[in-house]
């Protein structure tokens, strides 16, 4: 889902972002608020420090906080964050009960402490900004490590089958030889029982080594 469609589903639960084309008809929400733009909704981030940040060593542990704080995001002066909002839609007294009912009830609590809607979704709009300008600048990196690493392998693979080849050789180079080997002292024997036998008509002890 795109930022703008999220940004159309998230002020359509809200209440403060209408869709110029679908205006007229949708029907009228229950939950009446003012209405504000996309334009209103977008904030300015530190995409500089965000990008410094994704190129820092090992930077897929960064924590998602310490990206908000390099992109500059910081709570409004009455301290409310989506972040606080979305731990307090997990309590007990939201999480079982009905949208409509909550969607009240959270309205309730937020204008009891004069708590903006829009600063809210503004809050929740800049650290999806955030992650996706982090994002943005941390592929090129995982991408090029990705590659060497592809290119290592191949390099690897080819190195493998040049070794299985070479080893296929040394094992032919040793079978041969011990063919060979066992035929020369085949042929050793054969000639030593030769020279015995000759030299037993001159002597009666044996002189000649054999494998006996």
């Amino acid at each position: 889902m795109s930022l703008l469609e999220r940004l159309e589903e998230l002020g359509d639960r809200l209440g403060i972002l209408q869709k110029p084309e679908a205006a007229e008809a949708r029907a009228p929400t229950k939950i009446l608020t003012r209405k504000v733009t996309l334009a209103e909704l977008m904030t300015e981030i530190r995409a500089g420090e965000v990008r410094a940040l994704a190129e820092l060593p090992a930077e897929l542990t960064v924590p998602f906080e310490k990206i908000y704080e390099a992109a500059g995001i910081a709570p409004a002066t009455h301290g409310w964050t989506v972040e606080r909002l979305r731990q307090l839609l997990l309590t007990e007294p939201f999480r079982e009960r009905d949208r409509v009912t909550v969607q009240k009830e959270i309205l309730r609590v937020l204008a009891g402490e004069k708590v903006e809607i829009e600063d809210l979704v503004k809050d929740a709009v800049a650290r999806d900004q955030a992650l996706d300008q982090f994002e943005a600048s941390a592929r090129k990196k995982v991408e090029e490590r990705m590659t060497a690493c592809q290119r290592q392998m191949a390099e690897i693979e080819s190195k493998l089958q040049e070794l299985e080849s070479e080893k296929a050789r040394l094992k032919e180079k040793i079978r041969l030889d011990t063919e060979k080997w066992s035929e020369w002292r085949k042929q050793k024997r054969a000639r030593e029982h030769d020279l015995a036998w000759t030299v037993s008509y001159l002597i009666d002890r044996p002189v000649i080594s054999t494998d006996e």
